[in-house]
Formats: structure tokens, C-alpha cells, sequence
């Protein structure tokens, strides 16, 4: 039978190209980085990024079963810090999609939160939320930056994905 849906690697995919023109974007716009923001108290878009790629980080680390980095420890200075905090989030999705078997992903772990305590999900669920997480911040970021003064110059829906034809 055909798979109807939409894949992890695809949506994996998506997100990693988005991030990736986002990056490039904050590279040749630096000043955005450091427009108000009030998104998670995050003071700046500087630190919302911090937000979006501490989630990423520290949730990827859970789904490998890996000690999770304090959300402190997470530098928030330069563009290439928080690249980097990225990049590592990315390489651990990567390689728990790699190992993943359907058992491992529809296992129920137990999660300490940042903002809302202790959790209970399945491996794939939070995979998704990260996903997603970083998608809906994306949103707000675009709209923030475009009322500051800042606009993108690429569609940002999923229909424009490259991911998948």
C-alpha cells in the first residue's frame, strides 16, 4: 500500500531548508537580530532564536536518550553560536530517524520542560513538536521582522517546500 502521509524525513527536510534560508537571511541582516521581542520573553529576536534551537537541541538529545544540556548553557551570542546549536540538533534528528524502528518511535517517554514541567510522549510525537515548535515561532518571527521594519523575500509555506514535489 502507497504511504498516504506526509514522511519525518520530509518534514525534516522542509525544516532543515527553512532554517537554512533563514540563516542565510540573519547573515546579510544582522541588525534583526537584535529587534525587541516578546515572543517567550525572549527579549530579542536573538534570544528567540536561542528558544527555537534550545528546544530543537535539548528534545533531539531526549529522543536519542542523551544527557540533555541546561537550557543556561546554551549560548545566545553570535549567529555562528546558535548555527551551531542547530546544527547539532539536526545531526541528532538525523541520526535518531536513522535508528528509529516503529517501536522506538510509538515508546512513551517522560520529559522535564523549560515552561511546562513533567510530560509524557511518544518519541514521535515530540520529534513532530519540535518540528512544529520551530514552525509556529518561524511565523511569529516573520510578522515581528516585517512590523520592525525587516522583510524576508521567500515564500514560507509548506506548499513551496522543496522537500517534496
Amino acid at each position: 500500500m502507497m504511504n498516504r502521509g506526509i514522511t519525518l524525513e520530509e518534514l525534516l527536510t522542509d525544516h532543515e531548508v527553512a532554517t537554512r534560508k533563514w540563516m542565510t537571511w540573519f547573515a546579510s541582516s544582522p541588525a534583526a537580530l537584535d529587534v525587541p521581542c516578546d515572543i517567550y520573553n525572549s527579549g530579542t529576536v536573538r534570544g528567540l532564536l536561542k528558544h527555537i534551537f534550545a528546544v530543537e537541541l535539548r528534545h533531539s538529545q531526549r529522543l536519542l536518550g542523551l544527557d540533555v544540556v541546561a537550557y543556561e548553557a546554551i549560548p545566545v551570542g553570535s549567529l555562528d553560536d546558535l548555527s551551531a546549536v542547530h546544527a547539532q540538533a539536526m545531526r541528532n534528528l538525523r541520526k535518531f530517524l536513522s535508528e528509529a524502528n516503529d517501536a522506538t518511535l510509538h515508546e512513551i517517554i517522560t520529559l522535564q520542560t523549560v515552561s511546562a514541567g513533567t510530560l509524557h510522549a511518544s518519541r514521535r510525537k515530540l520529534f513532530v513538536h519540535i518540528l512544529l515548535h520551530s514552525m509556529r515561532h518561524w511565523a511569529q518571527l516573520t510578522t515581528l521582522l516585517r512590523e520592525a521594519g525587516f522583510k524576508t523575500d521567500w515564500p514560507k509555506d509548506f506548499l513551496f517546500s522543496e522537500a517534496m514535489k
